[in-house]
């Protein structure tokens, strides 16, 4: 009994299925992926550049310019509407200082004259405005070139008032006007100021 008994204990055992081995190979830890690029910047956007306002001075020399400009565009616009007389009264002139002159020279002469005095000054006021423009812009070299503009503007300014005289009085003191702010309005770009604020 005893015999049997140890047999019959051991026997299950025996027959005892042995625990499943795992076998552990390790975890492995996959590289991380690459870092993504930036797309957003540390730096800090360029800011818009503020323009400083402009000095007085700069600002009533401009405004005396435009005022001589429209005084100068007044006076041609007038001389324009008159023209016929205009040419009638410088036919008149050029036949009194040459009489044997042909009136078909006469005449050429006389629409010549109109269109280089006349359209002389409207190119000078042209090109002045865009100087004008760029003098407000703070740029140093167009408060030179205004002034230099000005001299060949004014000379032309006188011309053209002698060459409407006789004729309605507008068109003259509106051609005189325009000289005498032309000259004024050049006068504050030689101010410290202007100066300091044009010298770009």
């Amino acid at each position: 009994m005893t015999g049997s008994t140890r047999s019959e204990q051991e026997q299950p055992t025996a027959q005892r299925p042995l625990p499943r081995r795992v076998v552990l190979t390790g975890n492995v830890v996959a590289a991380p992926p690459p870092a993504r690029p930036a797309v957003t910047s540390d730096l800090a956007p360029p800011l818009p550049r503020s323009r400083p306002p402009q000095p007085a001075t700069v600002r009533v020399a401009v405004a005396l310019w435009w005022a001589g400009c429209l005084a100068a565009v007044t006076g041609i616009s007038a001389a324009l509407l008159d023209l016929g007389e205009l040419r009638d009264r410088l036919a008149v002139l050029a036949t009194a200082e040459d009489p044997a002159a042909p009136a078909d020279l006469v005449a050429d002469g006389v629409r010549a004259t109109i269109a280089l005095v006349l359209g002389g000054v409207g190119a000078l006021v042209a090109v002045s405005l865009v100087w004008t423009a760029l003098v407000l812009r703070g740029r140093g070299w167009a408060r030179w070139a205004l002034v230099v503009t000005a001299v060949p503007t004014v000379l032309a300014l006188d011309v053209a008032q002698t060459v409407v005289t006789g004729g309605a009085d507008l068109d003259r003191w509106a051609l005189v006007a325009a000289a005498g702010l032309c000259v004024v309005a050049v006068l504050p770009l030689f101010s410290r100021s202007a100066r300091a604020a044009t010298r770009h």
